[in-house]
């Protein structure tokens, strides 16, 4: 089926193939502004039916559907009001700016129902501000723009699909990406050039725990690549080393990684080594890094009575903050109460908004009686 856009296209590429002609039996005044289009072949006029060319700058239009039904003359009307006189109907040959894709220019008052439209998302579906910028929202919308070029007008109720649809497209996906992975990897395994990342961790909300592993490889251009294998729900069984190597091992399979020839990096958990006691296993240094601050830290606020103080008054200080009503607000940069899985990462991220927020911190603290 030829659209709107590859008609147009053709128009500006070979414009005498084509012929404009007035329709005469039109009675809107916006038809004094289009003509109707026919292609010449083999001597012979053939009605492009229901397409219809703006006579100023040749764009292309569907005045009907396929079906013949009639979409109105708003959008012709619409083009008309904006519509730059770039050469005169008579002209043979088309301008360089007729060839050359123009961004629209939208009326003020439909920049602004779209701005509307914006907040209405973001208002009655309990989204943020900035999830209007995701580029995935965005690819939707240009995904549906596109359509409608190439459709003519339609419903999105019509083409979007439900939650469970979705769901069980993405499961369909994601099997088509597991497959694809593991021919990928078929060639490296050969290589033994793949490791692997594995990672125990529960979620904040549900508080359910999860298995996650991730694969690193090189090719044979020596280019880096890395994928998410699985990402598997533990269940409720004890996280045992046995418990966390058969789950592992079922991952490996799938894959077709040997078990004992795949390196795995993992941090120094007792069940996480116990659970890899057969296979390559190397210490993750991110973690290694992390326990060697924990420690110096800890044997710090040891030796140095300062040091415990200063944590102390800290976190005192942030927790106060956070409990009185109206000071956070205030403040340049909130100040954290902590939380992470480091405690020593806690501590710095307090003290670092401490730091950032203590001028002002100061003044709001003193206006209410209070010194720090």
């Amino acid at each position: 089926m030829t659209t709107a856009t590859q008609l147009e296209e053709r128009l500006r590429l070979k414009p005498n193939d084509f012929v404009l002609k007035r329709n005469e039996g039109a009675k809107s005044d916006v038809w004094k502004h289009f003509s109707l289009l026919f292609e010449k072949v083999d001597s012979e006029l053939i009605e492009k039916t229901y397409f219809c060319v703006c006579n100023r700058c040749r764009r292309v239009y569907a005045y009907k559907s396929a079906s013949g039904g009639s979409f109105g003359t708003k959008n012709l009307l619409d083009h008309v009001r904006l519509c730059r006189p770039i050469s005169t109907p008579t002209d043979t040959q088309l301008k360089l700016a007729q060839c050359v894709r123009q961004n629209p220019q939208l009326a003020k008052v439909d920049v602004a129902l779209m701005k509307r439209k914006e907040v209405e998302y973001c208002v009655e579906g309990y989204h943020s501000f900035r999830s209007v910028e995701h580029s995935g929202l965005r690819n939707l919308l240009q995904t549906c723009v596109d359509f409608g070029a190439k459709y003519c007008k339609f419903d999105v109720n019509d083409v979007l699909s439900g939650r469970n649809a979705v769901s069980r497209e993405t499961h369909e996906m994601s099997l088509l990406v597991k497959k694809n992975i593991k021919e990928r990897l078929k060639e490296e395994i050969d290589d033994g050039t793949v490791s692997l990342c594995l990672d125990l961790y529960t979620d904040d909300y549900r508080k359910k725990a999860f298995l996650d592993v991730h694969a690193t490889w090189a090719d044979r251009t020596f280019t880096l690549h890395h994928a998410a294998l699985a990402i598997r729900h533990f269940g409720i069984g004890a996280h045992t080393g046995d418990n966390i190597s058969t789950l592992a091992n079922v991952i490996l399979a799938e894959y077709g990684l040997p078990e004992e020839e795949t390196p795995v990096t993992t941090d120094h958990g007792s069940n996480v080594v116990a659970a890899l006691r057969s296979n390559i296993r190397l210490d993750c240094l991110c973690h290694r890094l992390h326990t060697v601050l924990e420690t110096a830290w800890k044997e710090t606020k040891t030796a140095d009575p300062e040091a415990a103080e200063y944590e102390t008054a800290v976190s005192d200080l942030c927790r106060y903050v956070k409990q009185a009503t109206g000071i956070q607000e205030q403040l340049p940069v909130s100040l954290k109460h902590g939380g992470d899985t480091r405690p020593w990462i806690s501590m710095y991220r307090r003290a670092q908004s401490v730091e950032t927020s203590y001028e002002t911190l100061a003044s709001v603290l003193t206006a209410r009686g209070m010194h720090i």
